[in-house]
């Protein structure tokens, strides 16, 4: 039987998200750029080692529950809301290849629509963004096309070449649930 490990859900800001990534929202900090109109423009960091993608997802309501995460090695993915309730997403630290991720570094975040984020390389993520209530949440999630593609040739079965999968249950015998 596993355990299970209650994540507290943490508000989601700059500074405690930072070992993982960082935030897509307004900056404390000058920005990069401002038009003659006064459009200010802040740059974002996102590497990728293969070609951009820009797609739309849509993550159905379900148990506050997760068992897996996954990272990815050659892109930082970003998740941006466009629609539906506040949502958790779970994340750890980033570790190099071979390297997992223990049930104590695994961290909850509150997203509750207003801003977005990108992930470090190699920063491990729960599957889903978790929507907190029916029906779903709207996403657009920019990764590159190589990942993508990986994952569809992996069958299913998650952890290809540029993706990494562990279950935790599997692995340590851990369920996790979210506190709000």
């Amino acid at each position: 039987m596993a355990q299970v490990h209650q994540l507290q859900v943490e508000v989601l800001t700059a500074e405690a998200f930072q070992p993982f990534g960082t935030l897509i929202g307004p900056c404390s900090h000058a920005p990069d750029f401002r038009g003659l109109s006064g459009t200010q423009l802040w740059a974002l960091d996102f590497h990728s080692d293969g070609r951009l993608q820009v797609g739309y997802i849509r993550v159905p309501y379900q148990p506050l529950t997760c068992t897996a995460m996954e990272q990815h090695y050659n892109v930082t993915q970003g998740f941006i809301p466009i629609g539906g309730p506040p949502a958790v997403v779970a994340v750890a630290p980033p570790t190099e290849r071979g390297t997992l991720p223990l049930p104590d570094e695994v961290r909850a975040f509150l997203l509750d629509g207003t801003q977005g984020y990108i992930m470090h390389r190699n920063t491990w993520h729960s599957l889903d963004r978790f929507p907190l209530s029916p029906p779903h949440g709207d996403w657009v999630i920019l990764t590159d096309c190589e990942t993508t593609q990986d994952l569809r040739n992996s069958a299913g079965l998650l952890g290809a070449e540029r993706t990494r999968t562990i279950d935790f249950e599997q692995q340590y015998g851990v369920v996790f649930t979210f506190r709000l």
